[in-house]
């Protein structure tokens, strides 16, 4: 004859698999849990403050993160957050459409004409910072009652081959011996926003 076992009705099973070696005998399954949420919102980084303090670490981060993690970055925060690709296509249609009607205006410093919206190059601005100096000695039949002054705007332009640069000594026919950036005479709107 076999004998069954039977357990009665009133015992509480304890599952004692789940506990790791910390744990106490009394813990409950709802402690564990309450553990592991906390546990991943941490790893999430749900508790994410943002402050000046923290907006310059982001600033920091990004400008030297390697080109093709931010893109990743940038291809997946499109996929998963509409404001993200809503500004994201707001900013590039706003940059194409700037390619297309220039936004001209004049260096501070050469006074030439170029385009805020293009790419600036390293030597697209060439000036001289010294003086343009007239070299008498080149005027010889010239007589400053009847041609008129020699040291004037427009003497140098009609014979620039006469004056020289206090900078670099070339003559006044000369590119700009110091190069660099365009700067704007007038500051841009974006300059003014961003002020």
């Amino acid at each position: 004859m076999e004998e069954t076992t039977s357990e009665p009705e009133n015992v509480e099973v304890i599952d004692l698999t789940r506990l790791s070696d910390g744990s106490s005998e009394g813990g409950s399954d709802r402690d564990e849990e309450s553990e592991e949420e906390e546990s991943s919102s941490e790893d999430s980084g749900d508790e994410v403050v943002v402050d000046e303090h923290s907006r310059v670490q982001l600033r920091q981060v990004v400008a030297t993160l390697p080109e093709n993690k931010l893109r990743e970055i940038m291809f997946r925060l499109i996929e998963e957050v509409p404001a993200v690709e809503y500004a994201m296509t707001r900013e590039f249609l706003t940059l194409k459409r700037k390619q297309e009607y220039p936004e001209l205006v004049f260096c501070a410093k050469c006074n030439e004409q170029f385009d805020l919206n293009t790419e600036r190059e390293a030597e697209e601005c060439m000036v001289h910072p010294g003086a343009l100096r007239a070299d008498y000695e080149s005027f010889v039949d010239w007589d400053e009652e009847v041609h008129g002054p020699i040291d004037c705007e427009e003497t140098r332009r009609q014979f620039p081959e006469n004056y020289s640069w206090t900078c670099c000594k070339q003559d006044g026919e000369s590119h700009g011996c110091v190069h660099g950036l365009h700067e704007p005479a007038l500051p841009s709107k974006k300059q003014r926003l961003m002020d």
